[in-house]
């Protein structure tokens, strides 16, 4: 009876944790169509809409496939069926992911970028971003260079994070090939310090400024 209980009680520990590893912590578009759809950041629901090159729309989960190229510690889930914008590139076209309001730190996943002896290349024209991940995808690769605000791929898959505050995301794709694809989206809460944080804060600035004032007095 106790061994029953002991693993009742281990059980329902565990469960909580299990959930945990496969809660979404990112809401990536779910496009209605090539130029529109919505995501969610702190309960917040934000129109998202894209301009620029594109051929069209792909609802593949199977894009996604190989999930540790695309997801890392923060980002639990993938795209999946949301929806991926397709693209050819190869024009000086400058593409533009909108958002209605203000995304804290958004993050794109892109994939098949280029093919091996192909380059191609995201040329981002703001911000401040950092591959997360990478790794092989449903056709294999999976080698992402950054370079700057350039993103460079050899059939490349992966995650990336852009640091600040955004409504627009642009960037150009000046390489052509058929085909390759980038969707966008957000952390779907974003930490806000509690008032007992900034109370500690200053409590401990003012703590520092008396330990200062009284050495300065001491010498």
């Amino acid at each position: 009876m106790k061994k029953i209980m002991k693993a009742a009680w281990i059980l329902a520990l565990a469960a909580p944790l299990a959930a945990s590893a496969v809660t979404p912590t990112v809401s990536w578009t779910a496009w209605v169509n090539a130029g529109s759809g919505t995501l969610t950041q702190n309960a917040q629901t934000i129109a998202v809409t894209y301009t620029g090159d594109t051929i069209g729309l792909d609802y593949s989960s199977n894009i996604y496939d190989v999930p540790s190229s695309f997801t890392n510690a923060e980002v639990t889930n993938t795209p999946g069926s949301n929806g991926t914008i397709l693209m050819m590139g190869g024009n000086a076209t400058v593409n533009h992911f909108h958002f209605s309001q203000a995304v804290i730190d958004p993050y794109i996943d892109v994939f098949s970028v280029g093919q091996g002896g192909v380059p191609v290349s995201f040329v981002f024209q703001n911000g401040s971003l950092t591959i997360l991940s990478q790794g092989a995808g449903h056709w294999g690769g999976g080698t992402l260079f950054s370079s700057g605000l350039t993103v460079t791929g050899y059939e490349g898959n992966g995650l990336l994070k852009f640091s600040g505050s955004y409504t627009d995301i642009s960037f150009v794709t000046p390489n052509s090939e058929y085909y390759y694809g980038a969707t966008v989206g957000a952390g779907i809460t974003v930490p806000v310090p509690e008032p007992e944080t900034y109370a500690m804060l200053a409590a401990g600035l003012g703590l520092l400024g008396a330990v200062a004032r009284r050495r300065k007095a001491a010498s």
